[in-house]
């Protein structure tokens, strides 16, 4: 597996760190763009290019603004335009570079961007995977915190916080947490700006479930307890796009693609990007 990176260019001047795994032996197949979660990076998802680049596809993966190698203020962008708009120059890389067909893999607050960019660039991609996409918080805020929510975002919108994310909880394997912990590219803020314009607008995303057109897999871990499940199957239940479908696994933690059954996950995308009907897809489970 051949692994590069390259920096491209935000439309207000920051380098966006974006790495790229391709296996020049295996037979060509999609071109995936992986968008991460909030306070990681791109490298974190090494696992799953290991596993699709042995299928044919080529993945890329962006850290986005504020986050690992990428420039800017961490965990801050200026708003969810930004942020959209440094998606689909990654988008434009990866198709112009390596060509289609196009999937965009989102995950967590990546997931809730994705979920704006299908709806904001139907056109760009021609399928997406959304990962426990964080339409609705579960994690526990502190009180003062939900108090001054409304009003810091208002008079000081790159005011930092923690995010709240405890690495004991992102997966079942023994070393995906102190790995997480250890991870100089990690952070743990998130800016009262950034937070107003993604998590927080999670019920209007739900609400709007319907614009999206693009055909896409919602993936969640049933016991994930940093992004409420409830939120993607709302999603799911108001969604029209053709060849949706949702996956609920049972027992399995946030960052199902880091879980100790990953590989099935892995098989079930797979399998939905393929359609092929052979396959074992114990995780299918319809939304309640």
């Amino acid at each position: 597996m051949n692994d590069s990176t390259v920096m491209l260019k935000t439309a207000d001047g920051l380098d966006l760190h974006l790495r790229r795994w391709k296996d020049a032996s295996a037979p060509r197949a999609w071109t995936f763009v992986v968008v991460h979660g909030l306070g990681e990076h791109g490298g974190r998802y090494q696992r799953f290019a290991e596993w699709f680049t042995e299928q044919g596809a080529t993945v890329y993966a962006v850290d986005l603004r504020g986050h690992g190698r990428s420039g800017g203020p961490r965990g801050h962008a200026p708003n969810l335009e930004a942020l959209l708009d440094d998606i689909d120059r990654v988008v434009r890389h990866a198709r112009d570079e390596s060509g289609g067909p196009l999937v965009l893999v989102a995950h967590s607050f990546g997931g809730l961007l994705g979920i704006a960019y299908a709806m904001a660039y139907p056109d760009r991609i021609d399928r997406a995977v959304f990962s426990a996409p964080g339409l609705k918080v579960k994690a526990q805020v502190p009180a003062w915190k939900r108090a001054i929510g409304s009003v810091l975002p208002k008079i000081a919108p790159r005011a930092s916080l923690s995010n709240e994310v405890d690495p004991s909880i992102l997966s079942h394997d023994p070393q995906v947490g102190p790995a997480y912990s250890a991870d100089p590219l990690v952070h743990n803020r998130i800016t009262a700006g950034l937070y107003s314009s993604t998590f927080a607008r999670g019920e209007t995303f739900i609400a709007r479930a319907g614009n999206v057109r693009v055909p896409f897999l919602l993936l969640h871990g049933a016991q994930d307890q940093l992004i409420d499940p409830a939120g993607s199957q709302r999603f799911f239940s108001r969604a029209t796009a053709p060849e949706r479908a949702f996956i609920l696994y049972p027992g399995m933690y946030h960052e199902i693609f880091n879980e100790v059954e990953q590989e099935m996950v892995f098989q079930d995308i797979e399998s939905w990007l393929t359609q092929r009907t052979d396959a074992q897809l114990t995780g299918w489970n319809p939304p309640p």
